[in-house]
């Protein structure tokens, strides 16, 4: 038996396509169980819930503690599968990726955590100014992660997997413990790194991680959060959570300097048609604070 953890906050709509693409995946072989957990939402989550109760195993949980980290906890906690998969509510599914994740399950009884493959989802068409989605702080932003169709263990030069399609085996959360609740989004602010820090502290407990890219996910795609502000945000919030896990690359100078240099360069990107790589340079500004402000 397996779980699926699927965190949510306020967003009942992109959870009910979730959960309607859930209902389109071929059904796994053994059993299975499905947790939507939500975080302390305001708006008609649990009645979206409920109304697939009779289509997918599916059981509700309210976690009061805003956080997704408090949420994933609450999901190590509650979960009754040898593994604990976990999604995201604004990520849609291939046909088989309950079962290609099943079957690694079953395949690799030695690997403690799994990855998956998950691509952007553009509901309105990818922008004009997206060039390149594998620039390595923009493809953090898409939630891009992609290192081929093909299944293999994990070698210690690859990335860590995103949240929005990895597993933990039980024997793995035996050794992990929890999520760092100083780390990942906290309602409506965009943190980061939760996910990357527990991975990192099975990877260096020498626990073996096994690629998945036969499972295919999709990442929906959220106009606003390519806005400069949200940029700036999201790069404070990724330097915040790098300077707390001791991750990001020790900064020097005066962090306005910094900005402002990156600031220039995001400027010269735009006037050479390069939107992409100036948002990279925005995030970067954003960085250059956060590792100060941890």
């Amino acid at each position: 038996m397996f779980t699926l953890a699927l965190c949510t906050y306020n967003r009942s709509r992109l959870l009910a396509q979730a959960l309607e693409s859930l209902c389109a995946c071929r059904r796994p072989r053994g059993e299975w169980e499905l947790l939507v957990i939500d975080n302390n939402s305001g708006d008609d989550t649990r009645a979206v819930a409920g109304s697939f109760a009779r289509r997918l195993p599916l059981r509700y949980l309210f976690e009061p503690v805003q956080g997704l980290s408090a949420a994933r906890n609450r999901a190590l906690r509650e979960c009754g599968g040898d593994v604990l998969l976990f999604t995201d509510d604004d990520v849609r599914f291939d046909a088989d990726w309950l079962c290609t994740y099943e079957q690694a399950f079953a395949d690799q009884p030695a690997a403690g955590w799994f990855g998956g493959r998950v691509r952007p989802l553009w509901p309105q068409g990818k922008p004009a100014w997206l060039h390149d989605e594998n620039l390595a702080l923009i493809a953090g932003l898409l939630v891009h992660y992609d290192l081929g169709a093909a299944n293999r263990p994990y070698s210690a030069q690859d990335p860590a997997p995103f949240g929005a399609s990895f597993a933990l085996r039980r024997s793995a959360i035996a050794v992990a413990g929890e999520f760092r609740s100083d780390l990942g989004v906290r309602g409506g602010t965009p943190g980061r790194g939760e996910e990357v820090e527990l991975l990192a502290r099975l990877r260096q407990a020498g626990q073996q991680g096994f690629y998945v890219g036969a499972s295919s996910a999709w990442h929906w795609q959220d106009a606003a959060r390519f806005r400069w502000p949200y940029l700036y945000r999201y790069g404070v919030q990724k330097g915040i959570a790098e300077a707390r896990t001791q991750c990001g690359a020790a900064e020097s100078g005066a962090p306005y300097v910094t900005q402002a240099a990156f600031g220039l360069k995001a400027l010269v990107q735009l006037l050479k048609g390069r939107g992409d790589r100036a948002r990279q340079c925005v995030i970067n500004m954003g960085i250059a604070r956060g590792v100060r402000q941890r």
